[in-house]
This record gives structure tokens, C-alpha cells and sequence, in this order.
């Protein structure tokens, strides 16, 4: 009886746990920079982390080494392949800018945010980090919602949306992830930006 009572404890605490016991490989191509141009750029941290490797998602551009740089992960890691947790990770600040322009431009259009829309119908509806999705018909922790839009008649009304201030690019269960149509649309800006130097 001991056995059955602690084993459903077990299971508890990991259906509501809040840390991942395991990060699942990050769904879109991650470029790791080591190059000593993109290392120079991350800021000081405290407690002197250095870090070894930017975090990008296209390939570095001539002219601003910090263009496209999502953060840096700092030695603190060790291994730079390794899993990014908050603990070795050194945001850069003048990225988010970018994440949160594509979601007022774009949300309207990406498909799955569209039919969470239909299933919704009307009101504020959060758009999820898809790192961490909550379950259906659920909100997720603050620092999982990337912002949210307004709903009118089962349809996101364009350039309405509100972004959060409380989302963490990384948390204990990674990186944040974009639906893929935002993803695409943040990969080509970025590349835009690129080329534009």
C-alpha cells in the first residue's frame, strides 16, 4: 500500500512539477558562434561568467557582430552543444525587438494561432511559448506567454497584439520557441537585417 501511495506522489510531482526533468532538442537550426568577433560583444555578466559561444539563428553578417546574436551562453556550461538554461545564458537585449515586431506583424497570419482563435472565439487569447505549452484550454506561467491579441468573431484581429513583459527567452525548459510560420517570418527579417549592412 506504501508503494502504490508513493509511486502516485512520483507521478504528481511530475505532471506538476516545474522544472523539465529532460529539455527536448530545440526545434529550428541553432547556430553556436564561437567566433572571437561575436564573443567580444556579449556584456560583462556578473560574477564573471565569459561566455564561449553566441546564440544564433542565421549566420553572422558583416558590419554589427551583435545583429542577430539571441545571447550568448557563458562558461558556466561548459560543453557550448549543451542544453541552454538560464544559469549560463547572457541575454542580448537588442534582440527581443526583433521577436516582438514579428509577433504585432505577424500573429494575425501564423496558422496554428489561428486555430486556437476559432476554438477561443472571442477575447484576449495568450499566444504560449512553444517551449512550454500549457494544456489546452489552460494559461501558461507568466514567463511562457509571449503576449496575446484580441479576438474578434474567431479571428485574431490584426495589430493587436500585446506583448508580455514578464516572458524569460530561457527558462528551465529552454530556449523560447516561436510557432514555425513566426519562426520562418523571424529567421527572414533577420536575414533581411543581414543583408541590408
Amino acid at each position: 500500500m506504501a508503494s502504490s501511495a508513493r509511486s502516485g506522489s512520483v507521478l504528481l510531482r511530475r505532471a506538476f512539477g516545474t522544472t523539465a526533468a529532460r529539455l527536448a532538442p530545440y526545434p529550428y537550426p541553432l547556430i553556436r558562434d564561437t567566433a572571437p568577433s561575436a564573443l567580444s560583444q556579449s556584456p560583462a555578466p556578473p560574477g564573471g561568467r565569459a561566455a564561449i559561444a553566441a546564440i544564433r539563428f542565421t549566420a553572422p553578417a558583416s558590419g554589427d557582430p551583435r545583429r542577430g546574436i539571441v545571447g550568448w551562453v557563458s562558461a558556466d556550461g561548459g560543453d557550448p552543444q549543451a542544453p541552454i538554461r538560464p544559469q549560463c545564458f547572457i541575454e542580448n537585449r537588442a534582440f527581443w525587438p526583433a521577436v516582438l515586431e514579428v509577433l504585432a506583424e505577424h500573429a494575425h497570419q501564423d496558422p496554428e494561432l489561428q486555430a486556437q482563435a476559432a476554438f477561443q472565439k472571442t477575447g484576449w487569447m495568450n499566444i504560449a511559448d512553444g517551449r512550454n505549452p500549457p494544456p489546452l484550454g489552460r494559461t501558461g506561467g507568466a514567463e511562457d506567454i509571449l503576449g496575446c491579441v484580441l479576438l474578434e468573431d474567431r479571428r485574431i484581429k490584426g495589430g493587436s497584439f500585446q506583448a508580455n513583459g514578464a516572458h524569460c527567452p530561457v527558462t528551465a525548459d529552454g530556449l523560447f520557441q516561436l510557432p514555425q510560420f513566426l519562426h520562418a517570418r523571424l529567421v527572414e527579417r533577420l536575414s533581411q537585417a543581414a543583408g541590408s549592412v
